[in-house]
């Protein structure tokens, strides 16, 4: 039991997976890849809108395991990982390192080590919320993840709403944001090394979800990666049109200009 139903968009080559972060769904996951030739693939993740959690217990093994069923049955020869989707796309290519020829890798979260300090606090206040069906807390942890200085620019205040109403229309996701702090992608970084894939990493500072350290360690173990850190939380509604021509030059084969 994993993926289903993926939505797609564009037409042609090249293939590209996309997989969303934690808590998100296509829709928000879309704009960040609008700028990326040919077809496109967002499955959603276990526990996320009508996605069954399925019987195996909640980690990156059984999403890297999902997201190869999905790459697989599209002919994807890119691979576009958000957070929790970066965690399943490393678990991913830690199993099968030639599978993809180009991959972007946004704010990945964690590599060989769990999470540690503020994260779990913000995880677990979420997770608490969610299992209380409380959509006032829900929304207070998702206001909390976003830069205090981008709550009130125009469109944010509903996009923040969106997010909470679909986080608490997804019970599953519940589950994973317990499951998910102790868990790592893979087992120990050495197994990225034989990663063949050109790999874009984008990182943030100031972001204790996805720690720009992570971003860089991973970076450096991958053996034909490109870096790019931001310089400020909330990279994707601060910085967006930016974000999608790195990602979209990247895909459509052109190098990254950070």
């Amino acid at each position: 039991m994993g993926l289903t139903g993926p939505l797609v968009t564009g037409s042609g080559e090249p293939v590209t997976v996309v997989a969303h972060g934690l808590g998100a769904s296509p829709a928000e996951t879309r704009p960040m890849v609008g700028a990326v030739p040919g077809t496109r693939v967002f499955p959603s993740a276990r526990g996320h809108g009508g996605v069954p959690l399925g019987p195996e217990p909640y980690g990156y093994g059984v999403l890297g395991a999902d997201l190869l069923a999905v790459a697989d049955s599209c002919g994807a020869t890119q691979a576009v990982g958000i957070s929790l989707g970066a965690g399943a796309l490393l678990s991913l290519l830690a199993r099968r390192p030639d599978r993809f020829a180009r991959v972007v890798l946004i704010l990945p979260a964690a590599l060989d080590r769990p999470r540690t300090g503020e994260a779990l606090g913000r995880l677990a206040a979420l997770a608490t919320a969610l299992e209380a069906g409380a959509a006032d807390d829900v929304l207070a942890c998702v206001r909390h993840d976003v830069p205090e200085d981008l709550r009130s620019v125009p469109g944010v205040p509903q996009y923040l709403a969106a997010r909470a109403a679909f986080l608490l229309a997804s019970p599953g996701v519940a589950v994973a944001v317990r499951a998910l702090p102790s868990a790592v992608p893979v087992a120990d970084r050495s197994q990225l090394a034989a990663v063949t894939a050109s790999t874009l990493v984008v990182g943030q500072e100031g972001d204790p979800l996805h720690p720009a350290q992570v971003a860089r360690e991973l970076a450096a173990v991958l053996p034909r990666a490109e870096l790019v850190v931001f310089d400020r939380p909330g990279a994707a509604l601060r910085e967006g049109r930016r974000l999608r021509a790195l990602v979209g030059a990247w895909l459509g084969g052109a190098p990254a200009a950070g």
